[in-house]
């Protein structure tokens, strides 16, 4: 495991990464909203926009989320993986911890469905990929960082991703 604290190189490719990848999430609303007319960012974001819609998306997400799915999920399933197929090394292989980071960043998007149903009222094939290619990237991103940098950059990554998107959504709401 690694220490939690923050080195100056990491926590500033870590800043950057998640500016841009906060700045991608805000564009879903134009890159998704032609064929999806309920992403009208003015109703889809007026609820977020609120202090409670802030701290529950910054908080929940960059800490529950983060220690569910890359603490206990992501390093379970590469504890497995390692304790079935290469028990005789003494360390997870980098293969078998970026398999799990792919099966984590899988269950982090499946675990989104709910909320989209919730939200759009139904599921659609569109509605399926989008929540799948949002939050499956984002997902793989968050382990990236937790692979690498250790859990507090991944919690950092997606607190800032919100703070970021709802910045950029409050400006053009």
């Amino acid at each position: 495991m690694k220490p939690f604290r923050f080195e100056k190189s990491a926590l500033l490719r870590t800043v950057l990464l998640s500016v841009i990848f906060g700045i991608v999430f805000s564009l879903d609303y134009w890159t998704f909203g032609r064929w999806i007319p309920e992403l009208n960012i003015s109703e889809t974001t007026s609820a977020g926009l609120t202090l409670s819609g802030w701290l529950g998306a910054i908080f929940y997400g960059g800490i529950i989320e983060e220690v569910m799915m890359r603490l206990f999920l992501m390093s379970m399933l590469a504890w497995i993986g390692w304790k079935l197929f290469f028990r005789k090394q003494d360390a997870v292989p980098d293969g078998v911890i970026i398999a799990a980071n792919v099966l984590a960043a899988l269950s982090f998007a499946a675990g989104h469905l709910p909320a989209t149903v919730s939200f759009f009222g139904a599921i659609t094939p569109l509605l399926l990929i989008r929540c799948f290619l949002l939050n499956g990237a984002f997902g793989l991103f968050f382990g990236g960082m937790y692979r690498k940098y250790g859990i507090q950059y991944a919690m950092l990554a997606h607190a800032l991703l919100h703070i970021v998107s709802k910045t950029v959504w409050w400006i053009f709401a």
